[in-house]
């Protein structure tokens, strides 16, 4: 009996271990992105989820190219609505302009975010980090 018992709590432990926050699964997504050939340098990209995707939206920086959704920021399983920002110029985000700050002009045409036309990213947790790059023309 005594036996059982410790195999029981080994077992409890076990299960508890993982990649889980709060009870749930979360995967790592990372890329690079890039546009008419060169990498973003300063950008975002935001996951919203789709329509019977019970997750938060998560948004995430791109610098010089890349992006990582890892840790606190990882992404649940599901489906996700993709939009890509890319700004130059300025230090303050579009509409947060103030005398001695000049704006940042976002580059990227509306297909890729408020319009997107991105495909969906579809998140399974279990299989590792997830590898998705986005290259446009």
């Amino acid at each position: 009996m005594q036996n059982f018992f410790i195999l029981s709590v080994c077992c409890l432990l076990l299960s508890s271990c993982g990649s889980k926050t709060g009870g749930q699964d979360f995967t790592s997504v990372a890329g690079e992105v890039t546009y008419k050939g060169q990498p973003i340098l300063d950008g975002v990209i935001r996951l919203s989820p789709a329509t019977g995707t019970q997750a938060p939206a998560r948004t995430t920086q791109i610098k010089s190219g890349r992006y990582q959704f890892t840790e606190r920021n990882a992404v649940k399983s599901g489906t996700y609505q993709v939009e890509i920002y890319a700004y130059r110029g300025g230090s303050s985000l579009p509409g947060d302009k103030t005398a001695d700050s000049p704006e940042r002009e976002q580059i990227l045409p509306e297909q890729f975010n408020t319009q997107s036309e991105i495909e969906v990213l579809q998140v399974q947790t279990g299989n590792g980090e997830i590898q998705q790059d986005y290259h446009f023309n």
